[in-house]
């Protein structure tokens, strides 16, 4: 399975995690010191905050809370405004409460932003699917599904449904071999390039149940059968977001760090930079960033560093920058 977060963050949230860190109390006092008495020192913020991980934010926040009896995205909310406050008020929270809030925002107002909603969850472990889940319903007192349910309609409603099920198998050498490769890539062709019409349920579980390992092996069964990836399949197959969703989800699994590179670019292009979901994406993949920083500069000739620094500008590119320099400790992510 493709991780996002470090093995950490999750014995944070079950109560096991390893003991606080010894500098999370220093911290908590650049924060306290930072936003005490007349006005904010957004440098201090960006100094605290800007080179932590999810695992050490979960306990930034936690200790803050004990400490001064105010939550830090709270704090944060109160102390910073714009692009700049929102990113601190999503790096102030625990990873999950984060990604459940970006997900609440996708969903607001006028308008569904299906892109952020589906880069969010899909290609994901099981686990981080199920703490989002968690997350969502007791923050927001309903359950992600039922608001995506009234958010969606279609093919994307189908595949997001398959998605919250978080049923993608564990890779078993013994279960996964070729010859299960071929069958699932005839399914996958029976499904969708070798009849009238598409079989979308059949598309979407293949490549959602399946884990990264195998499905790189029904993808090379897949050409062998057909002469199509299964990228190439899905872009006959189907259309609009669901299309671009399913793309999304067989990307993240074969190639995730280019796919993330991908996603942050997208963030940045155009006329006008998504602030909201560049900081989305950079906390979604911040522990893939060693990973990703080579893939985007060999994909968009220059580094993401000159990216930002061209793009951004005041303390909001301040804490970027701060945010893509990070490195994760090698056991961090499993791929």
């Amino acid at each position: 399975m493709t991780r996002l977060w470090p093995s950490d963050v999750f014995a944070c949230q079950s109560g096991s995690g390893p003991d606080r860190p010894e500098d999370v109390a220093d911290v908590c006092g650049e924060i306290r010191a930072g936003t005490k008495g007349f006005g904010t020192d957004e440098d201090a913020l960006i100094k605290a905050l800007g080179p932590l991980g999810p695992a050490e934010r979960y306990h930034v926040a936690k200790r803050y809370e004990e400490l001064h009896d105010i939550g830090l995205a709270k704090l944060m909310k109160k102390e910073a405004s714009g692009d700049f406050g929102t990113a601190l008020q999503l790096l102030a929270s625990p990873i999950e409460e984060a990604e459940a809030a970006v997900l609440k925002k996708a969903c607001k107002g006028v308008g569904t932003n299906e892109e952020l909603v589906y880069t969010t969850l899909c290609g994901r472990a099981n686990d981080e699917i199920l703490a989002i889940k968690k997350a969502f319903i007791e923050l927001h007192g309903v359950g992600l599904g039922s608001v995506l349910s009234g958010e969606l309609s279609g093919d994307l409603k189908l595949l997001l449904e398959i998605v919250l099920e978080a049923q993608e198998e564990e890779y078993d050498p013994d279960l996964h071999t070729e010859d299960k490769a071929e069958e699932d890539a005839a399914v996958f062709d029976k499904a969708g390039l070798s009849r009238l019409g598409t079989d979308e349920d059949t598309l979407f579980k293949v490549i959602l149940r399946s884990p990264p390992e195998h499905l790189k092996q029904v993808n090379m069964a897949f050409v062998d059968r057909t002469g199509y990836s299964l990228a190439k399949a899905l872009e006959k197959e189907l259309g609009g977001d669901a299309k671009q969703a399913a793309l999304h989800t067989v990307n993240m699994k074969l190639k995730p760090s280019e796919t993330a590179a991908r996603v942050i670019e997208k963030s940045m292009k155009g006329m006008g930079t998504d602030e909201y979901g560049l900081t989305a994406s950079i906390l979604r993949y911040q522990a893939l960033l060693d990973s990703i920083r080579p893939a985007y500069e060999k994909e968009f000739g220059k580094s993401l560093e000159e990216r930002v620094r061209g793009e951004l500008s005041g303390d909001f590119k301040k804490l970027i920058l701060e945010l893509i320099s990070y490195s994760a400790p090698s056991s961090d992510v499993d791929e």
